[in-house]
């Protein structure tokens, strides 16, 4: 049978998507915290309009190498148990995700592309830009469901390490703890703070890293004798 290397490039795509993100946030520089002045926060977006722009592209590209990641696991774990519901939970939570960070991202590029084309609407400018770092903190409910559904799907097939499917469950707690949040105006726990804002983001990373690093070995175990191999070798 003719070997697919579907899963192999399901992780290039994670490790990609880790790739895009980073190298987005670093492109758009310094941004400002939501609490800043509103003349600091216009300031940042007129005078980083282009790199802000180019980020969102950036991000928009992570997003999409993200949802293929999700696929290609949701994938190995519906060919290691095909009766279960957690590898469709599992895919539409990375659905879920991706389509809201595709709204965000496109957002967060149109506010700036409208405000810095016509100068006065950047009077307002702080109003939108601290809506969206908001609607991030409260996105770490659905940014739970895939993880969650992992942690689930993993334990019953084996497709990965046990501790894969623990580590799973911390990032889903944390993000649920983060997004609870979202009523704290400032320090670390506020929504763009450093626990809040960066931890669970960091946490997420490297689960996927790890997760794109199995996938790349395509060394998953076949659960049950007789079973069709979750590679498809």
């Amino acid at each position: 049978m003719k070997e697919s290397h579907e899963f192999r490039w399901g992780g290039l795509a994670g490790i990609g998507a880790l790739v895009f993100w980073i190298v987005g946030r670093l492109v758009m520089g310094g941004a400002p915290r939501i609490t800043a002045p509103v003349s600091t926060i216009a300031g940042y977006l007129a005078e980083y309009r282009a790199q802000i722009l180019a980020g969102a592209l950036l991000y928009a590209i992570a997003i999409a190498l993200f949802l293929w990641f999700g696929t290609a696991l949701a994938t190995a774990f519906r060919r290691a148990e095909e009766s279960s519901d957690a590898p469709a939970l599992v895919l539409a939570g990375y659905i879920l995700v991706s389509a809201i960070g595709f709204v965000g991202v496109a957002v967060f590029a149109g506010m700036t592309y409208a405000m810095t084309l016509h100068r006065p609407l950047l009077a307002i400018a702080a109003g939108p830009y601290t809506a969206l770092t908001v609607m991030g903190t409260v996105t770490g409910i659905a940014m739970a469901v895939p993880f969650g559904a992992s942690a689930a799907a993993i334990m019953r097939t084996r497709v990965f390490p046990l501790w894969m499917a623990w580590a799973a469950v911390v990032v889903a707690v944390v993000m649920v703890l983060a997004a609870f949040a979202v009523g704290i105006t400032g320090g670390a726990l506020a929504p763009d703070g450093l626990l809040v804002g960066y931890l669970p983001g960091l946490l997420a990373g490297l689960w996927v890293l790890a997760a794109s690093g199995l996938l790349i070995r395509e060394h998953l175990p076949v659960p049950a004798a007789g079973a069709r191999p979750v590679m498809g070798h």
